[in-house]
């Protein structure tokens, strides 16, 4: 069953129960409160009725003669009894579906509202059960207020409680129409953009991730198209990645095995001769695809937690020169200011001095690539925070701001023009950032260039981590 099939029945169980339970407590409170108002009402209609008969009776000179006519029409001469002003039948107020009977002393009916008695002799045990009219202290006659014995007549209290009930049948017919037209057009609010969700995500799942899903939407199920196309989005620009990946570890790859299976091929046809030159190059090429597999294998560590990291008391001082050290003579022949400060008062911090100085060397190297000649790098340490912030300042054309989000991404390349590598220098850094508990960041100096600064958080000395 389809959603906003489901979405419908449960609207109509719903609103069905609900008619059922209004009705039946409806009847049970209306019957009640109706019964009593109908026997109140029948007692005041009693009394009154009593204290007319019996004002007729006694200026009637002690008789029932002519009662019957007072079911049609007020008697002349006869006021002080008759209260109500209204001509025709039925001037006693005779409730709908009731019947009224007047018998005399002896139990004789002189009066039957339905004139079906009239005569006819009641006995003792019903005489008992009606109201007396008293008249100087006797019991002239016995009034009774009876259901007609028809059953095509229904009494007041039937009337109304079958009114009652027809008005919520009928009220509750229209609620339950209504509900099940505005459960469809809810249910078709919901099921469609599900219907648009469920439509991409099996484009997706074909490899279409270009597909988006449009909805102008604010509540939960738009912010579910937003997640979703970011997700879809995100996965697009992996999937380009994983693409990426796989070419560049083939490019990277490529060029060291050419290199060495052509020495090798010349080797073994006595082409060349194995001379130390030769042996030197050849090394440098497995030296090379070493560095790049141990690059990779630092990285999954790293992200998956399982890096060692050995904490020491470092000086900051000694830390910053060994990891500016490699980059002296560059940037001496390139004319390049290259210079590292380090605040005053900072000297030491515990941390991996080793991974530390990757992070640096990675980072510098990625300044030195992108700054022209005659241009400015500079190293920074100082405390904010409570952390230690390193930073590397460079005067280079700036990062775009669509690939900030991606220059941590492993193998991700900047535009072409902005030099090469093989795109593993800031993705280990950060994973060896993050080991630390800290966090890298890049963005561009409004000053011009870039900056990537690394947060390191504070560790006791006592804290080695292993595995970490």
């Amino acid at each position: 069953m389809k959603i906003n099939s489901r979405i419908t029945a449960a609207f109509v169980v719903v609103i069905a129960v609900a008619v059922v339970v209004m009705a039946y407590t409806s009847r049970f409170y209306i019957n009640n409160v109706f019964d009593r108002y109908a026997k109140g009402y029948r007692s005041v209609l009693m009394e009154h009725w009593e204290n007319m008969f019996a004002s007729y009776y006694r200026y009637n000179g002690n008789s029932w003669t002519g009662v019957e006519a007072m079911l049609t029409h007020r008697p002349r001469g006869r006021r002080m009894f008759m209260p109500h002003r209204q001509e025709g039948p039925g001037f006693l107020g005779i409730m709908p579906g009731e019947r009224l009977l007047l018998a005399d002393a002896e139990g004789r009916v002189v009066l039957d509202s339905l004139q079906e008695k009239n005569g006819q002799i009641l006995a003792p045990r019903i005489l008992e059960q009606g109201t007396p009219v008293m008249h100087g202290g006797e019991q002239v006659g016995t009034l009774f207020l009876q259901p007609q014995t028809a059953m095509t007549v229904l009494t007041l209290e039937e009337e109304f409680s079958r009114s009652a009930l027809q008005a919520v049948f009928w009220g509750g017919l229209a609620a339950l129409l209504a509900g099940v037209a505005l459960s469809y057009l809810l249910a078709g609010q919901l099921a469609r953009p599900l219907a648009l969700l469920t439509a991409s995500a099996q484009k997706f799942a074909r490899g279409e991730f270009q597909h988006r899903v449009r909805l102008a939407r604010k509540d939960e199920i738009g912010k579910l198209a937003e997640a979703y196309n970011f997700m879809a989005e995100s996965i697009e620009k992996n999937e380009a990645l994983r693409r990426n990946l796989l070419a560049d570890v083939s490019h990277e790859l490529r060029t060291p095995l050419t290199v060495l299976r052509g020495n090798l091929e010349a080797l073994q046809a006595g082409k060349m001769e194995a001379g130390p030159e030769l042996l030197s190059s050849l090394y440098d090429e497995v030296l090379r695809l070493t560095r790049l597999v141990s690059d990779l294998e630092s990285i999954n560590l790293a992200q998956a937690g399982k890096l060692p990291l050995h904490f020491s008391e470092a000086d900051l001082a000694l830390l910053l020169s060994r990891a500016s050290a490699p980059f002296q003579h560059e940037a001496n022949e390139r004319g390049i200011k290259f210079a590292f400060e380090l605040e005053e008062g900072l000297q030491c911090w515990c941390l991996d001095e080793d991974r530390v100085i990757q992070v640096l060397i990675n980072l510098l190297a990625n300044a030195f690539k992108f700054t022209p000649d005659g241009g400015k790098i500079k190293l920074d340490a100082r405390a904010e925070k409570g952390s230690l912030l390193l930073a590397v300042y460079d005067s280079g054309p700036g990062i775009p701001e669509k690939e900030l989000p991606f220059i941590f991404k492993r193998f991700y390349k900047t535009s072409p023009g902005r030099g090469g590598g093989s795109g593993l220098g800031l993705s280990i850094a950060k994973s060896l950032v993050e080991a630390h508990g800290g966090t890298i960041k890049a963005y561009n100096n409004p000053a011009g260039g870039s900056v990537f600064a690394v947060t390191l958080p504070f560790h006791a000395l006592e804290t080695d981590h292993h595995d970490t």
